[in-house]
């Protein structure tokens, strides 16, 4: 059990100041579909085989509820949450059979910086995964802000079997697949969630993907461009909670022989967080977002 880890991300659960609008908005603008509602909470899907990315949760203040984290089974499940409680975790619930949708194992927990957690194993899968090209097809990374980023990354990697990809001045990424990064830490005043971001197909279904989003009244707020650690594609926008979300595309795949690089090695390998160039900064709008202090874009949609 000592070597239990976590072994993927598994999906956000989001406060949101109306569920009914938020779930049109995730469904009609930004590509996923909805797949279960149970109590006023909304679960929505991606084309992958994963039961849902997101939930949606009706609140008075929108923000991150819960992240969602993987493991191979009950036994890794139950290791985890030996591990946890011996590193003295505040623990929310204990390992039992999950009766929400999608079902399976699993116990939730608290970070040191007080944000939730939960992780499961033998959740419903999709028999009917596929690829379109302008939709997401999996929750690729999550990004929070701390004031603790060391304290952080040495809890994931000590506690849930995360490692250490690549620290750069702003933020440092961690990984618990072969993705570059399934959680960064981007430096901060205090803990909140600077974005999510979800994969779609390739640049071209990046490129459709926002190019819908604009048809439907919402502004890019940062990109298109070329990530340096990670070597993403990315586009960001608000969406109607004044959370930030990005469509990624092209995420490098990384194993045991990545060299992590730091900070000097980033400053010299990338001049800036765009590896072309191309992206204007983020707006002020998104800066203040990403930084926890939520700007409703105000759109209209359909």
């Amino acid at each position: 059990m000592s070597e239990a880890m976590v072994t993927g991300l598994r999906s956000i659960d989001y406060i949101v100041t109306d569920v009914a609008i938020s779930a049109r908005f995730y469904e009609n603008c930004w590509g996923l579909a909805p797949v279960a509602q149970e109590g006023g909470v909304q679960y929505m899907r991606a084309t992958g085989a994963e039961h849902h990315i997101i939930t949606l949760h009706e609140g008075p203040t929108a923000g991150v509820k819960c992240v969602n984290f993987a493991a191979a089974g009950r036994e890794a499940v139950d290791g985890l949450y030996d591990k946890l409680s011996g590193f003295g975790a505040v623990i929310n619930s204990a390992p039992a059979f999950l009766s929400k949708p999608g079902g399976g194992y699993g116990f939730s927990f608290s970070d040191p910086d007080g944000l939730s957690y939960a992780i499961s194993s033998d959740v419903d899968q999709h028999s009917d995964a596929t690829m379109v090209e302008d939709r997401p097809f999996k929750l690729s990374h999550v990004v929070l802000n701390s004031a603790k980023v060391g304290p952080q990354e040495e809890f994931y990697c000590d506690a849930l079997g995360f490692q250490v990809t690549d620290r750069t001045a702003r933020m440092n990424f961690i990984r618990c697949s072969a993705d570059h990064h399934s959680i960064a830490f981007a430096h901060a005043n205090g803990p909140s969630l600077n974005h999510t971001a979800f994969e779609v197909p390739s640049f071209d279904g990046l490129m459709r993907g926002a190019g819908r989003m604009k048809q439907k009244g919402f502004d890019v707020g940062w990109g298109v461009g070329r990530h340096g650690p990670g070597n993403n594609l990315f586009t960001y926008f608000i969406e109607p909670n004044g959370l930030v979300v990005e469509y990624t595309a092209e995420v490098e795949q990384v194993d045991d022989s990545y060299e992590t690089g730091g900070p000097d090695d980033w400053a010299q390998r990338v001049q800036g967080p765009d590896r072309w160039g191309f992206a204007d900064p983020p707006s002020p709008l998104m800066r203040e977002a990403m930084g926890g202090n939520l700007q409703p874009p105000g759109v209209i949609f359909e």
